[in-house]
């Protein structure tokens, strides 16, 4: 029986590649969890790894949108009958931003909140005021979430904001969304794709010079790592889809009553 792998196993040597380091191997302990996973010391950045694996949040968000849903259909707001999947596009404004919110939920609590206060302890810990945060979210085994849902719902969530305006995850500075084990397809380009996505919570040059390293290593990385060639390309991110994942976000069944 072949083992599985953990997700640490693939990124630690490519972290250790580009002169970073795991934060447990800095403070001599097991890294607990209310600690993040890696230091880019060159680039004074803290990062936080975050994996979405088979069946993360995949009840409870079918629960929720099902709740939504029936819900909508009382108000006349949408006619459904029986199992149907729905496009967001396709939604009234104000019952796609429910939907979005109801979404965010599981993500916003176990992945950005929860890494926001690791990175937050982490600078503590090491005594490093001015380090920058990254949150490096990983698909690995949800086919739930398809690439676009994900990164749309990670830049929701880092905008918001607490009630005097500023920021309500401030120790995240950047994001990298990347699909470490999962191919994806992209119209226009034949061969399968590995995907890695950068962005901004706040524009910053030490962030800025770390995504961009990880950026243009990561690839690299996978192709020495697994003999194979890579070839970048582009695409727009709304068409991008995990290879052989069928669609299930939205699969409704309207004809069963919600718990």
């Amino acid at each position: 029986m072949e083992e599985i792998r953990s997700l640490e196993s693939i990124v630690d040597p490519f972290v250790i590649r580009v002169g970073g380091q795991r934060v447990s191997e800095i403070v001599g302990n097991q890294n607990p969890k209310k600690n993040a996973d890696y230091l880019f010391r060159r680039h004074q950045v803290i990062a936080e790894l975050k994996s979405l694996q088979a069946g993360s949040f995949e009840e409870s968000f079918q629960r929720k949108l099902t709740s939504l849903m029936t819900r909508w259909q009382e108000q006349r707001k949408l006619i459904v009958f029986g199992r149907t999947m729905v496009s967001s596009s396709r939604l009234p404004p104000e019952c796609r931003d429910e939907m979005f919110a109801a979404m965010s939920e599981s993500l916003q609590k176990h992945v950005v909140a929860a890494a926001n206060a690791q990175i937050k302890s982490t600078k503590e810990l090491l005594d490093l005021p001015e380090a920058r945060g990254l949150l490096w979210v990983a698909s690995d085994g949800n086919e739930f979430l398809q690439p676009n849902v994900v990164w749309y719902l990670l830049h929701r969530i880092l905008q918001k904001k607490k009630p005097d305006g500023s920021p309500a995850y401030s120790s995240i500075h950047g994001l990298a969304y990347f699909s470490p084990r999962m191919l994806a397809k992209i119209p226009g380009i034949q061969m399968p794709v590995i995907l890695w996505l950068t962005g901004y919570r706040q524009r910053d040059s030490q962030v800025e010079a770390c995504l961009k390293e990880l950026s243009d290593e990561w690839p690299r990385y996978v192709s020495w790592a697994q003999g194979v060639r890579i070839e970048e390309g582009m695409g727009k991110l709304d068409d991008m889809r995990f290879l052989d994942v069928d669609e299930k976000l939205l699969q409704i069944d309207l004809s069963k009553d919600p718990d």
